[in-house]
């Protein structure tokens, strides 16, 4: 029996599960969520975005549950750790064919530009674990979102967390930007807005 994207995650060691031993940080449950939207993509070559990969136990978590995904990892930190190092493939590697590293700072619109003229594709999920400052969470929507396929998700963690940027919108001024638009069909290009503790998830519409 396949385990769950929980399961996964909490072996993993990520606190985006619901199990978390870390004294620095509570487990987060977003796991719960984020299997409503990942489960149809679980076998599908996805290609995943996530900013803010740490020590790297989430990118283990999205490699061991989406089988066949590509996944991106974007730091500001690098070269701590095997998974915010660029990899050198051989053997004995083979864990990490699917996965590659950037070093960036998240609040650079110049490497955003940079970012979508490499990457010349379509991205199916992002996830924006970065620093969780408003600038740096609008910075990098502005800049990734036209890469999110139709159909694709823009996850947004960890809005909780109270940080505050100098002459920008908090994190929930800035959703809430979006959803009277969405009410009365004026985004044409986002579907919905998925809002659970910390959490959202914004679809682009297919």
């Amino acid at each position: 029996m396949m385990k769950t994207l929980d399961e996964i995650a909490i072996r993993h060691g990520t606190d985006k599960a619901t199990q978390f031993t870390r004294t620095h940080a509570q487990p987060k449950a977003y796991t719960l969520h984020y299997e409503k939207f990942f489960t149809p993509l679980r076998h599908t070559p996805v290609k995943l975005v996530e900013i803010g990969v740490g020590g790297g136990e989430s990118v283990r978590t999205w490699l061991d549950y989406f089988d066949a995904a590509w996944v991106i990892g974007i730091d500001n930190v690098s070269g701590t750790n095997e998974w915010n190092t660029p990899k050198q493939f051989g053997a004995g590697m083979e864990q990490f064919d699917r996965y590659g590293f950037m070093a960036a700072d998240q609040t650079d619109p110049v490497f955003w530009a940079c970012f979508t003229a490499d990457v010349k594709q379509t991205i199916d999920i992002a996830i924006d674990d970065g620093s969780h400052e408003p600038r740096a969470v609008q910075i990098s929507f502005a800049g990734l979102w036209p890469l999110i396929k139709p159909g694709g998700l823009y996850c947004i963690e960890d809005l909780g967390c109270g940080f505050t940027s100098p002459g920008c919108q908090t994190h929930w001024e800035w959703l809430a930007t979006y959803l009277a638009p969405l009410m009365t069909g004026g985004l044409m290009d986002l579907d919905s807005i998925y809002v659970a503790p910390q959490l959202a998830i914004i679809r682009k519409k297919g």
